[in-house]
């Protein structure tokens, strides 16, 4: 059967088109927790980033308090040599307590030359750290806000798609039950297009189809202008109608 007759054809297509919509509608709400999700997962990244400056600059606090231990220790040694040296009386003692003395001292600058080089690092790495710390609270807040404004979003279409399906089941409930059983059957195998609107080109007169986008046949573009009666596309298998014909 290539043509569908009934009287109901617009009110078939009103359907469709509340379909539509409301598929449309729930596509968009279901967006929303992504998009939510989405600014989730960026702020956890750059907390992440935070996180690691914050470690850097930690480390480098550690190593240059070990350092400044080191140096305290080679001090130590140092006085106690330099007490020693009064209680020596032999010279070659004295002379060893004044080479380690000389080797503490200079392991001690080695140490102070590594803190100095040290603090620029930790000056630099202290700075990303605050920078990071004010950039972190920035884009909280800008998360914060653009979350709001997705769950409004997202609350406003569930109102509309609940208010959307109310007028959808009294407009279905108006119409013969097998006609919707074979509508809806066919819009559960065509993503939801079970009734396409025919595309006229206006350069050539040709028709194809809203669904598939394949040209009709002759027959078909003759089939279709027909009222009360629905064509089915030959390729896609879709109801098919002419919007001058059921609106004009």
């Amino acid at each position: 059967m290539e043509i569908i007759q009934t009287t109901e054809v617009r009110a078939l297509v009103d359907l469709q088109k509340m379909d539509t919509h409301g598929d449309a509608l729930a596509a968009r709400a279901a967006a929303v927790p992504v998009k939510i999700a989405a600014l989730e997962a960026a702020f956890e990244e750059k907390k992440n980033s935070m996180t690691a400056a914050k470690d850097a600059l930690v480390a480098l606090q550690v190593k240059k308090k070990d350092l400044e231990l080191k140096i305290a220790e080679a001090e130590e040694r140092i006085r106690k040599h330099q007490r020693d040296l009064n209680a020596v009386k032999e010279n070659n003692a004295f002379k060893a307590l004044l080479s380690e003395i000389e080797t503490c001292q200079k392991e001690r600058d080695g140490f102070e030359t590594e803190v100095l080089l040290l603090m620029e690092e930790v000056d630099k790495a202290a700075a990303v750290d605050k920078t990071m710390k004010g950039e972190i609270k920035g884009i909280e807040d800008k998360k914060n806000a653009e979350a709001a404004v997705l769950e409004a979003e997202k609350k406003a279409l569930d109102a509309e798609i609940a208010q959307a399906a109310a007028l959808r089941a009294a407009a279905a409930a108006a119409i013969t039950p097998a006609l919707v059983e074979k509508y809806e059957h066919l819009r559960g195998r065509r993503a939801g297009l079970a009734i396409a609107c025919v595309h006229e080109d206006p350069a050539t007169g040709k028709f194809s189809c809203g669904g598939c986008h394949m040209s009709l046949t002759p027959q078909k573009m003759v089939d279709v202008k027909k009222k009360d009666a629905f064509a089915l596309c030959a390729d896609c298998r879709r109801m098919i109608f002419l919007e001058r014909t059921v609106y004009g």
